[in-house]
């Protein structure tokens, strides 16, 4: 038979226990404060990085801002160009050159006819650039003369509704039924300048050459 002898008084064993209890919750203490501070540094670093990528978005930001700035600049003035180049376009879309008119007839007008009064009146109207009327005097009375001014007259392209309005002889001692010998016709001619007479200058803005 065997007895047990408790040879340690209560008071040591509650000592003990105490100071075991004190070591682990140090120990515990240590810990919480090394997962705290982990903790307080991962979060510190993420804030960091943030910062670090607002800073160069920022810089970016305002790279981009400050190029943008100057491309308003240029956005401007290809809107002004565009609109100078609509004004342009408006303004000359109904522009007919004068001096071709006058090449062209001059290119068919018969070696006998002279012309003294050319008048010509420019237009908006798209199916008309204009009217013209045509005074003049031809060397071989109403036929072949005048006639062959009207048959040349046709040949204009641009000439539309060719309408002689007068044709009279002026010739000296012109006896009646002798009027077409040695003649001299006096004529007026009325008509059209059609849209192809345009020049159509500028139609697709300022050439680049001129911008």
């Amino acid at each position: 038979m065997s007895v047990r002898v408790n040879l340690l008084p209560e008071a040591t064993k509650q000592r003990g226990r105490a100071s075991r209890q004190r070591a682990i919750a140090g120990v515990a203490g240590v810990v919480f404060l090394l997962l705290l501070g982990g903790v307080y540094w991962w979060f510190a670093n993420q804030v960091s990085n943030a910062e670090d990528e607002l800073a160069a978005e920022q810089a970016i930001s305002a790279e981009l801002r400050a190029e943008e700035a100057e491309l308003v600049a240029f956005v401007e003035l290809a809107d002004r160009r565009d609109r100078a180049d609509e004004v342009l376009s408006a303004a000359m879309a109904s522009e007919v050159s004068l001096a071709a008119v006058l090449q062209d007839l001059a290119a068919v007008t018969p070696s006998d006819t002279q012309f003294d009064s050319i008048a010509v009146q420019l237009q908006g109207a798209e199916g008309s650039a204009g009217t013209f009327n045509l005074s003049g005097r031809t060397l071989t009375s109403h036929a072949p003369g005048v006639e062959r001014v009207l048959l040349s007259l046709e040949k204009i392209t641009t000439f539309k509704d060719l309408y002689l309005n007068s044709s009279s002889l002026s010739g000296e001692d012109v006896e009646e039924g002798d009027e077409e010998a040695g003649s001299i016709a006096s004529f007026s001619v009325d008509g059209n300048i059609g849209p192809e007479a345009r020049t159509g200058r500028y139609q697709d803005g300022l050439p680049e050459d001129l911008r």
